[in-house]
């Protein structure tokens, strides 16, 4: 497994200020999952970063980082944590004699890929995969448990992404599903008489 120093960047809630380490990264052999810090990280286009987090899917900037030290974005800023395993690897890579007061603060990273952690989350996703073909069902015809499901399903789609006309057209849907749902507990309660 290949490792090497990262710069790894939280940037869901943050500009360009977000929480920010330096530290030892290990690479899968495709190098599209980083293990950093007991952390599962795949790589995907996000708004502001350029891997995501396995197990919240907070979205993060990964790189190797920079020999000028120019890892933070230039509009960003705050301190660096930077793992003390690493340092003089680091200061070597950098060509300093030490590091630069104020900019990184020193902390003990976990530094061992967390390959099982990795294989249960994957598995565990594997195991909730949404049924496609119970969208092509009439509503009618869906269980009570697939008509629950495709509610959910719906209600968390990110529809930022979808044109306006496609976006209507799954609020539609959702709601009749909602009000069938609403109907059929209705049906099913019994009465006070």
């Amino acid at each position: 497994m290949r490792s090497e120093i990262i710069y790894v960047e939280l940037k869901v809630g943050h500009n360009d200020d977000g929480p920010a380490w330096i530290g030892k990264g290990f690479f899968n052999r495709t190098g599209n999952t980083v293990y950093f810090n007991g952390q599962i990280f795949k790589k995907g286009k996000g708004i502001s970063g350029n891997h995501f987090d396995l197990n919240t899917g907070d979205e993060y900037w990964i790189s190797g980082v920079k020999k000028n030290g120019t890892d933070r974005h230039w509009a960003g800023s705050g301190s660096i944590d930077i793992d003390e395993s690493i340092v003089e690897e680091y200061l070597e890579l950098r060509g300093l004699a030490q590091l630069t007061k104020g900019k990184y603060k020193l902390v003990k990273l976990i530094n061992q890929p967390a390959k099982e952690l990795s294989n249960e989350i994957e598995n565990q996703k594997l195991e909730l995969e949404f049924d496609e073909a119970i969208r092509f069902k009439k509503i009618s015809d869906l269980t009570s448990p697939e008509l629950e499901e495709l509610i959910i399903h719906y209600q968390q789609l990110d529809l930022t992404n979808i044109p306006k006309k496609g976006r209507k057209e799954y609020i539609d849907k959702l709601n009749e599903l909602i009000v069938e749902f609403e109907n059929r507990k209705t049906s099913t309660a019994p009465s006070n008489s």
